[in-house]
């Protein structure tokens, strides 16, 4: 698989939905990184470039002089529903940090190292259609694609969209649960530790 990229203004890459998550207290920077990386393995996502599952696209991070750090994460992850070679699953996540600072707190008697600080992630979830461009590489199916997908593809389309929509929900909800936020369904108990420890 070459590299997977966004095609800006292709009606064939349909944005499925978006979501910012902030969080502005104290939670373990590094078991939030983990979780939602596991998370995207456990679903089946792989590197937009094709290197296994190492999602990153940047990575920065700047020290201030008050000893405050701020991170700038891009990953881009793909996924191809059941094997499908005409659909594909693109999520574009960006983590984005302010004021972190490593803090210790006091948890059951006893001493845990932790970090405090603004956390944003921002997740853009897009379903594109003929991904590898086979169609619009071929002069007979680029005359009739634009019709198949107007006409016999319509119904599948909305439900792939919809099957992407969903997924992006559970991972908005397990970073909501994580982080201990306003959820708008309630789970339960949630599998991994509370945010801060």
């Amino acid at each position: 698989m070459g590299v997977a990229k966004l095609r800006p203004g292709d009606p064939r890459d349909i944005l499925a939905t978006k979501f910012e998550i902030e969080n502005e207290e104290v939670f373990h920077l590094k078991n939030l990184y983990k979780l939602v990386h596991e998370w995207l393995v456990d679903e089946g996502f792989e590197s937009a470039d094709g290197d296994a599952d190492k999602f990153e696209t940047l990575y920065l991070d700047r020290m201030k002089e008050s000893g405050e750090k701020e991170h700038h994460i891009w990953w881009r992850t793909v996924q191809t529903p059941r094997g499908n070679n005409y659909y594909r699953y693109f999520l574009k996540i960006d983590w984005q940090t302010l004021y972190m600072k490593k803090i210790e707190i006091m948890h059951k008697g006893q001493k845990f190292s932790t970090n405090k600080g603004d956390v944003i992630l921002r997740v853009e979830a897009w379903l594109q259609l003929d991904y590898d461009d086979k169609w619009k590489d071929s002069k007979f199916l680029s005359f009739f694609e634009r019709w198949f997908r107007e006409r016999f593809y319509l119904d599948k389309i909305k439900s792939y969209r919809q099957d992407l929509y969903l997924t992006a929900f559970r991972l908005h909800t397990v970073v909501k649960q994580y982080l201990q936020l306003k959820a708008p369904v309630d789970w339960g108990k949630p599998f991994h530790p509370v945010k801060g420890l």
